[in-house]
């Protein structure tokens, strides 16, 4: 693991950049040696995300979701973000860089859907016991990774899906649309239900559209 009090370049999904405050948050890689197989990449995500969520809902009230694919949040506000990079051997992934960026106890942000722990339980968080958990949580489930049978996984990841069997509006290629998640199939692709028909979405292909 490498853990960093400042990040001058933070990158989030899709290239964006990462808001953190000097000392206040979680900022941190983990270098991960999963050997899976490149068309199972996205257990990787499914594991870490889980993660991190089962942690997080030690400090909070109500429930962690995860946003599709690997993003943390807490009702409808962003409480955390993961990054994952694989570096590939022939057809298997032979070690990964996980980044992760969890709001702790910065109380301001540019971005209107940022949150931190400390916004949500009024007070400042120990940032060690919080990565400390979020470690623990991840090495007691790596051995899902190496388990034939992925439904358990799946299940969770879906339940924690923010958004799920909720109607919402979408961004496409095409434009705006009405759709409700249905939940993310076994290749890391979104279900979005359209009118009685399921859609699916790789990773960029769609995007929430906020009101």
């Amino acid at each position: 693991m490498v853990f960093a009090e400042f990040q001058t370049q933070g990158r989030g999904q899709q290239e964006k950049t990462w808001e953190s405050s000097p000392g206040d948050n979680l900022t941190f890689s983990l270098i991960l040696f999963p050997d899976l197989a490149v068309a199972d990449f996205f257990r990787l995500n499914v594991l870490v995300s889980l993660a991190v969520a089962k942690a997080l809902n030690n400090w909070v009230k109500d429930p962690i979701r995860i946003k599709w694919p690997n993003d943390i949040f807490y009702h409808h506000q962003k409480l955390g973000g993961i990054l994952i990079q694989n570096n590939l051997q022939g057809a298997l992934i032979r070690s990964s860089v996980v980044g992760i960026g969890l709001n702790v106890n910065q109380l301001h942000f540019n971005h209107p859907r940022a949150i931190s722990l400390a916004n949500i339980r009024n007070q400042i968080i120990d940032r060690e016991q919080l990565l400390n958990e979020v470690l623990i949580c991840l090495e007691n489930m790596q051995g899902e990774l190496s388990v034939s049978d992925t439904a358990k996984l799946d299940r969770q990841y879906n339940d924690y899906l923010y958004g799920k069997g909720e109607k919402r509006t979408f961004e496409d290629n095409e434009g705006l649309f009405q759709g409700m998640i249905t939940g993310v199939d076994k290749i890391g692709r979104l279900i979005i239900e359209v009118k009685d028909e399921p859609r699916y979405y790789n990773f960029h292909e769609v995007r929430y559209h906020w009101d």
